[in-house]
């Protein structure tokens, strides 16, 4: 992948299997010289997130294609999370986000949908919901099966669209039955990014000053959340994680009477939006 780095310049970013085999190199080497214990390496937690841009181009294919593309992604990031796993202690513990549906963010509406947009039949539209699914139902299925470690998966979707309906909630002075809107809402934007504009380029480097409150704003820029929004999100998979696992799943020590290998942490619960 490219993208537009300091001063205009293009950084070409390595493939998930080149960054793992370049991490596993360090990893080692690290460990060689220095006095860490493998006690302290059971407290590390791995966080994996892929999808985003691989259903921004998929959802450009064919339905068959686009399926296809998908299964292939998901065994792909799998197969290096075992890369990773037998690197590791037993019980290697991985955070693995669930899709966001890309059509919810300010660049869809921009590049693809808006009037200067390429999908104004909303072909890629439809198309990209349909890929989050069948994203996230492989991810889930494939969680289901793996045997090397512990895995979570959070419900990103669900909670960034619980942030879209609770702001549009308050605007129209209202809430639904499972009380978003009651409380407010911790944005005044859901629709566009803190910094970015329609005719700044994507990704660009030297775009327009962000706003004065990013904190407010759900989105970063055209394509990526706000680190408040990242912040909510990670501190819901650790409480969710604590209430469901207890300590262990942060300790260095491995918890009395370990679970076997393979022990799948369950997906988070529905989120409330708050």
């Amino acid at each position: 992948m490219t993208l537009g780095g300091e001063h205009g310049k293009v950084t070409t970013l390595s493939d998930l299997r080149s960054q793992v085999a370049q991490w596993l190199r360090f990893e080692k080497k690290q460990y060689m010289s220095s006095r860490l214990r493998e006690k302290e390496k059971r407290g590390t937690i791995f966080t994996v997130w892929f999808s985003l841009w691989d259903i921004w181009y998929y959802s450009q294919l064919n339905g068959d294609d686009a399926a296809e593309a998908v299964r292939q992604s998901v065994d792909s990031l799998f197969e290096q999370l075992n890369i990773i796993a037998d690197n590791w202690p037993s019980g290697a513990k991985m955070i693995l986000p669930e899709a966001m549906d890309p059509t919810f963010l300010p660049g869809w509406s921009m590049r693809r949908t808006g009037p200067a947009g390429s999908d104004h039949s909303a072909d890629d539209q439809r198309n990209a919901i349909q890929l989050v699914k069948q994203w996230n139902a492989a991810l889930d299925q494939k969680a289901s099966d793996w045997r090397k470690g512990q895995i979570y998966i959070y419900n990103t979707n669900e909670w960034m669209l619980d942030q879209v309906r609770e702001a549009q909630l308050v605007i129209g002075d209202m809430s639904d039955h499972n009380g978003l809107g009651k409380n407010g809402s911790p944005w005044s934007s859901v629709q566009s990014g803190c910094v970015g504009s329609g005719e700044s380029p994507l990704l660009s480097a030297t775009g327009p000053a962000r706003c004065p409150e990013p904190q407010k704003y759900l989105f970063w820029d055209e394509m990526h959340l706000g680190p408040e929004a990242h912040k909510m999100i990670g501190q819901g998979i650790a409480q969710d994680i604590a209430e469901s696992h207890g300590d262990s799943w942060f300790a260095h020590e491995q918890p009395d009477g370990p679970k076997g290998p393979g022990t799948s942490a369950a997906p988070a619960k529905e989120p409330s939006g708050t």
